[in-house]
């Protein structure tokens, strides 16, 4: 009792933290830093998050600049 992380990071956080690693190439720590956990739960949150989007076929477009959550939508919308 007592061992562990004393932060954790909820599954939308660890999946913006694994959204912006991906398309800004963010480090670990840096991301660690903004969540205010440790580097070890990024790892693990990135390790866990991005097969869970390649198996739904999710990848991040080179060029694609998605500034607004209308734009991700319309995006998506496109895509299928």
């Amino acid at each position: 009792m007592g061992a562990g992380a004393k932060h954790r990071l909820v599954f939308v956080g660890r999946f913006l933290a694994t959204l912006v690693h991906l398309r800004h190439a963010t480090t670990h720590h840096v991301l660690a830093c903004w969540f205010g956990v440790d580097r070890s739960i990024i790892t693990r949150a990135i390790a866990e998050v991005r097969p869970l989007l390649a198996e739904r076929g999710c990848t991040i477009s080179q060029g694609v600049r998605l500034r607004t959550l209308a734009k991700v939508i319309d995006h998506l919308g496109t895509d299928g």
